[in-house]
């Protein structure tokens, strides 16, 4: 499989993860949460994947808002693990997971240290 490298000044599909100018304690993500997303958001943060988590929480990021996620691969799984530390003794935020997002927070067993939280509630 050939990957064609994209446009100058064109989006490439996928998605964005965003802290909430509404809600700064709120990191938000839509659409498909992989490495590119993960590293786009680092790198408007100053820093790397690895330093990514810390300095969300040191902004006060206090939750993740995964309602308009579509998928999520294990860059977002290590952004999500990278943050939780910082929270303690309260645990990180999850909210909106559904579909193959909430599947993979089960399958990997990190819905027992993340608090799972619907949307809407």
């Amino acid at each position: 499989m050939t990957t064609l490298p994209t446009p100058a000044g064109a989006r490439r599909p996928g998605g964005r993860l965003h802290v909430d100018p509404d809600r700064p304690a709120v990191l938000r993500a839509e659409g498909e949460i992989d490495v590119d997303a993960v590293h786009t958001l680092a790198a408007g943060l100053g820093v790397d994947e690895v330093g990514a988590g810390r300095a969300l929480a040191a902004a006060g990021v206090e939750e993740v808002d995964l309602s308009g996620a579509t998928f999520i691969d294990s860059s977002a799984l290590a952004l999500l693990v990278s943050i939780a530390p910082h929270r303690r003794p309260d645990r990180l935020r999850v909210r909106g997971a559904t579909g193959a997002p909430l599947m993979t927070l089960r399958v990997t067993g990190l819905d027992a240290v993340l608090d799972l939280v619907p949307a809407g509630a």
